[in-house]
């Protein structure tokens, strides 16, 4: 039964299972008021008549005690209350009756009631009405005598009845307006899900402009809605990315293809028997070859890394020497280069030795390509602080706008001063550069003035000493 009725509760809606925990709740405290109500008015009624019988009961004994002579008329003008009735027998005389109740013709009733215990009450129909009585046994000049104080309770009955109708009826009215209250309240609340449900229903890849309102209230609903809102904000910017990324790096590699068909067009009608334009056509070819191949190599990287099936081996390396190996491959590999190497003995972190090489690299290729044309300056710095260990590389290149700083790590960005046939690039360099940060729990920050230079920096979280970190922790 239990299980059915929860089995029951589970499969209703939540509107309507607020209104029913409401009306629930405040149908029980109704119930629960109310018979609290009807007790203490019967507990009261109780005390009162009791009251009125003990005192009632102890004047009539004080009475007999005093040897005052024992009849009807004396009886009856002892009793001033018209709910109360009064008995006195005499006990070795049964026919002896005085008081103001006629004896009636089966007295079984009150007899049936009767506990032989002084000072006891007794609740019993007497003649189809509803009695409160007790009975006392009292002595005098021989004489043994039985007293019976009985008041009727049927006027206190029907008071009792009467409100308890208007109770249930009063009930009955409440909890229906409970229900409608409930449901009221529950539509109240839930309506922002139902927008959440709506929007969310309406919401395409097409339009992710939609937001829903948010309600003046400072609740978890405010909440719910923020939290929405701003899923969509950041689903709506993501999509806005991707739609950017696809574009640019259909424009990125539409652009080697348009150069390479146009050389190809141009040896087919011309440069057969030229071998100047034959020369220009092919080491052309060979340079769109090779940028839009580092292209695909670098849209291939951050499409495995955006799924995490890039491939890492990390282990205890040193940073020094990383640095080192790059500023002698930098100066084989550059022309009109002077790099330089201020470098702590001995700074270990736990990494992927090819990816570091390949973040250095990065920095190093953008301080060559915005060297203004003049000869590159370069300082690579390698040391710890903060207990962090780090790597940094200064040039002193044309620099990056301020209001470019924070657009530099998006995929395929370029500053305008960096967009010239001159300074080949794609905008995927510092992307990539940040991936392989964010992989090692590395920050990057950057410094730079225009005209002076920049200075990139990276530092990698974890406790240091002079021999290694590992996985953030002394190794």
């Amino acid at each position: 039964m239990k299980k059915k009725i929860a089995d029951r509760f589970n499969s209703l809606t939540i509107s309507r299972k607020i209104t029913a925990i409401y009306a629930g709740v405040f149908s029980a405290m109704l119930i629960i008021i109310s018979l609290i109500f009807l007790w203490n008015m019967w507990y009261y009624y109780r005390s009162v008549s009791k009251s009125e019988i003990t005192a009632l009961a102890d004047k009539i004994e004080a009475y007999i005690e005093e040897g005052n002579d024992v009849n009807m008329h004396s009886i009856n003008d002892l009793n001033d209350n018209p709910y109360i009735e009064v008995m006195v027998r005499q006990k070795n005389r049964p026919d002896m009756f005085f008081g103001t109740m006629k004896r009636p013709d089966d007295f079984s009733d009150i007899d049936k009631g009767l506990k032989n215990r002084e000072g006891g009450f007794y609740r019993n129909d007497i003649g189809a009405e509803p009695y409160i009585y007790t009975q006392r046994d009292v002595s005098c000049n021989g004489a043994d005598y039985e007293i019976v104080i009985l008041r009727r309770y049927n006027h206190e009955q029907k008071i009792i009845n009467i409100f308890m109708l208007i109770f249930m009826i009063s009930d009955i009215l409440s909890i229906a307006v409970a229900v409608i209250i409930g449901r009221y309240i529950s539509g109240k609340i839930l309506n922002p899900i139902k927008q959440i449900t709506d929007t969310a229903e309406s919401i395409s890849l097409y339009d992710l402009s939609q937001r829903i309102e948010v309600p003046d209230t400072d609740d978890e609903i405010k909440t719910l809605v923020l939290t929405f809102n701003d899923m969509i904000e950041r689903l709506q910017i993501s999509f806005e990315k991707e739609n950017q990324f696809i574009s640019d790096a259909s424009h990125e590699l539409k652009t080697p293809i348009a150069i390479i068909q146009g050389y190809i067009n141009m040896v087919d009608r011309w440069g057969k028997e030229d071998k100047e334009i034959l020369d220009e056509a092919i080491d052309s070819i060979k340079s769109e070859t090779q940028h839009m191949s580092l292209l695909i190599q670098q849209l291939l990287y951050l499409a495995r890394d955006t799924r995490d099936e890039n491939i890492i081996n990390k282990e205890v390396i040193s940073l020094t020497e990383i640095a080192d190996e790059v500023k002698k491959e930098a100066e084989v590999a550059v022309d009109n280069i002077n790099i330089s190497l201020e470098a702590d003995e001995n700074v270990y972190i736990y990494a992927d030795s090819s990816l570091i090489k390949q973040l250095m690299w990065i920095f190093i290729d953008n301080s060559v390509k915005y060297s203004a044309g003049k000869r590159c300056e370069i300082k690579i710095s390698v040391g710890t602080e903060e207990d962090r260990a780090y790597f940094a590389i200064e040039d002193k290149g044309i620099g990056i706008p301020q209001k470019a700083l924070d657009k530099i790590f998006d995929r395929f960005y370029r500053n305008d001063r960096s967009r010239n046939k001159e300074i080949r690039g794609n905008g995927l360099g510092l992307s990539i550069a940040k991936t392989i940060a964010d992989r090692h729990n590395g920050e990057i920050t950057v410094k730079s003035v225009e005209g002076k230079g920049s200075e990139f920096k990276v530092s990698f979280s974890g406790s240091v000493n002079k021999k290694c970190i590992k996985d953030g922790n002394n190794g």
